[in-house]
This record gives structure tokens, C-alpha cells and sequence, in this order.
């Protein structure tokens, strides 16, 4: 099925959606590294403040969980941005209108969220409760903004509001990229000019990460909850759809062909950077204190890089390492991957259940928390998630399963 551009005697190219188990796969090695660095802080594990951490074991967890929670950020950049960026670059049919957009994203994100808030709000965190202000504050996913205003048990949820302003300004963001780019001839070219506001988003985001850890606002500041601050890690997932929107249409960049022909060695040197990260000059690595300006302006390019290179060989139209392909594709993977949103929820209340603050059992508050969060994640995705993601056309067309729009060829 095809549409026509307007202004435009040309059919516009069909897409259909197509599942890249690899996403999958790396959503869930995502959602299981934040489990797992929130599980070692919970032990000790990792230093914090006059707690030293577990030496190495500590440095080798806390760098090589860093990354999880961008990555989960990237994924969204890339997957919800990619619609967008075939319509722009390759004169894509668009695959939904913008009400049906809203009501996707409304379905994928509150129910399981709205589980957990009434849970915790009738249990840890009832004596948080000051008034009915407060409960809408939570419900809309407000609270973060408040100083104090997260409840006991949802302390990982700040990251949701940050999720759902991204929801809201993208058909903004990329309606600009597409006016943006509508002059120029080719995918490159259009690919190009898109790239400009995106880098400008991430300079931004870079700005705001060390403001926001300026000295004078104190530590933990509300600000540091502010998405802008975290849109950098969106916007490499929206360079990503970019790229690889234009590789499909051609218009390959010369950075993203290199991936294509490299996909295994590009992960080589994502672990050779994060393996030389572990000796960090700026002494942060192995802790889970607030970084100072100085450490922020260090890590975050490094960060950034990281992330890029993990998903990037992700995204290439067509191409796919079949050792990365054999990773991410294992069926244990996958399922985590599918229930992976309530498991993000449910592991900090887990922490709370076994009242694993403080303790120095790791593998025990490991397997716990694991445990814990994936048999609630189960029961979120079946009892809460599957039925509303059935609702999808009602308004739209959407799958349940996961899937990404490609060109039909």
C-alpha cells in the first residue's frame, strides 16, 4: 500500500513493520545491568560516600552497568524516531497520525506504571502521602519535579517523566528536522541537516549535565531530574534512526558504513573504551557518588560514545554480526526483553521487600532482586500490559509485538 507526498505526483514508499530480536536482546542486557548495579549499591558493593566498595569487583560493576539505563533512553531515540525519519529522508508513507502516536504511548507506558503507583502508594510509601495534589503528582508521572515528592520504592521512576516529555515534543522535533531537511536533493543530504539539530540537542544536554551539578545547587539537586539533562542519550538514538533511515534509502554516511562492514569490531572497541574507562583519571570509577562538574564533563562524551557504538551495529538495514545476532537472539534474552519495562519498575520495590539496604550478601540481593522483579514483570506483562497493548486499534494500527517500520522493497 502506498501513499502520495504532497505536493507531490510521486507515491510515497510503503513501510511495513519487521522485529529485530536484537533490540530485543539488548533491552533486556539493559534492564538487567540497572538491576544489577542498584542490587550492588543496595550490598555495598559499590562505594558510596565513606563506604569504599568492593575494590575491583566494584569498578568492574560500576562501569559496566553505567551505560544501562542511556541505552534504554537510546532505544527509545531510535525506535519511536524512526517513523519520523523515513517520511523525511526517503519520502516514507507516515505509519500513524498523531492521536494514534499519543494513544500507543499512553498504552505502552501507564498501565504497568499505574500498577506500581497504586502498590506502592498503599504500602511503601503511604506515609508519603501529604494530599490529593500529591497522588496526581504521582499518576502523571509529576513528581519527580518536586524535591522529595518521589515515593519510597519508586526512586528509578524519575527517568519515566523524562520518557514521557520526549513522547511529547517529538512530533515537534520532527516536524523542524523535516522542514529542515525538505530542501535538500538527496537522502545524505536531508540525513545531514537532520544531524545538525540533533548534535545541537546533545550539546545542550552536555551543558545542562554540568550546570545541574554545579556545587552551589548541592547535591542530588531537582534539576538533575530534569529531562534535558538526559535528551543527549535520546537524541544519539535519534542520530541512529537517522542514519540508518538514510542507509535504507541509499544514502549511506560514511561513520555508519564503516559500522556496516564492522558491526563485531565496533562492539571491540565499545569494550576496549569501557575496559580503559575502568582507569579513569578522574577517581569516580567503582562509586556511586554525585559526580562533581569536572567528572561530568569528563564521563558523559565517554558515555555518549559508548552507547553510540553498542547500538549502532544494531540498526544497519540488512547487516548483522552473527555473534552479536547469536548473543541477543537467546530465547531467555528475548522474554526478558518483552517484560523488561515492569522488571525496570518492579526491581527497586524488591530491594525494599528483602530490606537489602545495607546488607553485604551480593549474590543473595542479586538473586532476590532478580527473582523478585522478573516474577512481578511477568505478572505485570500478562495481567496488565498484553491486555492494554490489544487496544492499539482502537485508535491506529499497532501491533502487540514489538516491531519497526522498514521500506517494503
Amino acid at each position: 500500500m502506498t501513499a502520495t507526498v504532497i505536493g507531490d505526483s510521486r507515491p510515497a514508499p510503503a513501510t511495513r513493520g519487521q522485529y529485530f530480536p536484537e533490540l530485543q536482546g539488548i533491552r533486556a542486557l539493559a534492564v538487567l545491568a540497572v538491576v544489577t548495579i542498584h542490587s550492588a549499591f543496595a550490598s555495598g558493593q559499590i562505594g558510596y560516600l565513606d563506604q569504599p566498595g568492593n575494590g575491583v569487583l566494584a569498578v568492574v560493576l560500576e562501569r559496566f552497568t553505567r551505560e544501562s539505563l542511556p541505552i534504554l533512553f537510546a532505544l527509545s531515540g531510535f525506535l519511536l524516531y524512526r517513523p519520523f525519519a523515513l517520511a523525511t529522508i526517503a519520502g516514507a508513507e507516515q505509519t500513524y497520525k498523531l492521536g494514534s502516536y499519543a494513544w500507543r504511548r499512553a498504552l505502552r507506558i501507564f498501565p504497568a506504571y499505574l500498577l506500581l503507583a497504586v502498590v506502592i502508594m498503599f504500602t511503601l510509601g503511604k506515609e508519603q502521602i501529604t494530599g490529593f495534589w500529591y497522588v496526581v503528582r504521582v499518576v502523571t508521572m509529576q513528581h519527580v519535579y518536586e524535591p522529595g515528592g518521589i515515593p519510597q520504592g519508586m526512586e528509578s521512576t524519575w527517568s519515566m517523566a523524562t520518557e514521557i516529555a520526549f513522547y511529547a515534543l517529538l512530533p515537534l522535533l520532527a516536524w523542524a528536522f523535516h522542514r529542515l531537511a525538505s530542501g535538500a536533493a538527496t537522502p545524505a543530504a536531508k540525513a545531514r541537516r537532520v544531524l545538525l539539530p540533533i548534535g545541537a540537542i546533545i550539546l545542550i544536554g552536555y551543558a545542562f549535565s554540568a550546570w545541574s551539578h554545579h556545587p552551589s545547587l548541592g547535591e542530588y539537586p531537582v534539576q538533575g531530574n530534569w529531562p534535558i539533562a538526559w535528551f543527549g542519550y535520546l537524541a544519539v538514538g535519534m542520530a541512529l534512526a537517522t542514519m540508518s533511515a538514510a542507509a535504507e534509502s541509499d544514502g549511506w554516511l560514511a561513520p555508519y558504513r564503516l559500522i556496516a562492514r564492522n558491526p563485531l569490531g565496533t562492539w571491540a572497541v565499545a569494550f576496549g573504551i569501557t575496559i580503559l574507562y575502568c582507569f579513569s583519571p578522574m577517581g569516580d570509577q567503582g562509586t556511586a557518588n554525585f559526580p562533581t562538574t569536572s567528572v561530568v564533563l569528563f564521563n558523559q562524551p565517554i558515555d555518549l560514545l559508548i552507547v553510540f557504538l553498542m547500538l549502532a551495529p544494531l540498526t544497519v538495514p540488512g547487516v548483522r554480526s552473527r555473534f552479536i545476532s547469536a548473543v541477543l537472539n537467546i530465547t531467555p534474552l528475548q522474554f526478558i526483553g518483552r517484560v523488561s519495562y515492569a522488571m525496570f519498575l518492579w526491581h527497586i520495590p524488591a530491594i525494599y521487600l528483602w530490606n537489602l539496604w545495607g546488607t553485604t550478601n551480593f549474590p543473595l540481593a542479586l538473586l532476590l532482586v532478580h527473582g523478585t522483579a522478573f516474577t512481578a514483570a511477568v505478572i505485570s506483562y500478562y495481567a496488565v500490559e498484553r491486555p492494554a497493548l490489544r487496544l492499539r486499534n482502537k485508535l491506529g494500527k499497532g501491533s502487540v509485538e514489538p516491531s519497526t517500520p522498514v521500506l517494503v522493497r
